[in-house]
């Protein structure tokens, strides 16, 4: 597969299982969560994705093959934010569910769904993007000069 026939697409309400698939496939890669956690996760989480997909809440994008096949995505979730001295804005733009298909990775289909993703948020007047990194993505996110900060979590109950 040559590199020229992979496009970049905006994801609509009508890819809403692809990208829920992607971010299955995302947390059973990287060891998180059993079958069944997985499935309530994307069960929990399909109508949240059609709304913040209709409203612009999220946005994502689609690495298609010449043939309409999908090789991969990513997207970034907006949400209201208080401004900080660094980060004047009142939104926050966090990016997730950055996924290739495991046959068509070191492809550099990521490098080009993160590159659309990041021009989109310049183009939109964000001052930073935040994200989660596995240990497979740090690299590519340190590479586009992603820096680790400072947070922190505490986890209640059953998901610890």
């Amino acid at each position: 597969m040559k590199e020229d026939k992979i496009t970049i697409r905006a994801a609509t309400v009508v890819d809403a299982s692809t990208i829920l698939h992607q971010r299955r496939s995302m947390f059973r890669d990287m060891g998180e969560g059993t079958a069944d956690e997985l499935d309530r996760m994307a069960a929990m989480t399909e109508p949240w994705l059609a709304q913040a997909l209709s409203d612009d809440s999220y946005r994502g994008w689609l690495a298609e093959d010449g043939s309409g096949r999908v090789l991969g995505g990513g997207g970034v979730l907006l949400c209201p934010w208080p401004a900080s001295p660094k980060d004047p804005g009142l939104r926050r733009a966090i990016i997730l569910n950055v996924y290739t298909e495991p046959e068509f990775r070191q492809r550099g289909i990521a490098r080009r769904i993160m590159g659309t993703i990041l021009a989109w948020l310049k183009e939109q007047g964000f001052p930073s993007a935040s994200l989660h990194a596995s240990d497979e993505g740090r690299p590519l996110y340190e590479d586009l000069g992603f820096e680790a900060t400072n947070e922190m979590r505490l986890r209640f109950g059953a998901g610890k």
